[in-house]
C-alpha cells in the first residue's frame, strides 16, 4: 500500500492539466474494449472541468490524499 500513497502523493503534485490526462489515461486502461457512450463522456468532461474549477477557485472542500487513505486503511484493514 505504501507504494500506492506514494504514486497518490507524486500524482497530486502535478499540475492540473496533467493531473486531467492521469485519470484520462487510467479510466482508459480501466474500460478495455467497451465503447463508451460519446454523450456520457461528454457529460463527465463537463463535470472533470468543473470540479477542477471549483478546487482551482477555493470553492471545493478536499481532504489530504495521505488523510483519506489512512482512513482508508483503517476501515477496510488488510
Amino acid at each position: 500500500m505504501k507504494a500506492l500513497l506514494d504514486v497518490t502523493k507524486d500524482a497530486l503534485e502535478l499540475p492540473s492539466e496533467h493531473r486531467f490526462a492521469l485519470a484520462r489515461i487510467l479510466l482508459d486502461v480501466g474500460e478495455g474494449d467497451d465503447s463508451p457512450d460519446p454523450a456520457i463522456e461528454e457529460a463527465w468532461e463537463q463535470e472533470i472541468v468543473k470540479r477542477i474549477a471549483s478546487i482551482e477557485n477555493g470553492a471545493a472542500l478536499y481532504s489530504d490524499a495521505e488523510q483519506v487513505l489512512a482512513e482508508f486503511d483503517s476501515r477496510f484493514p488488510g
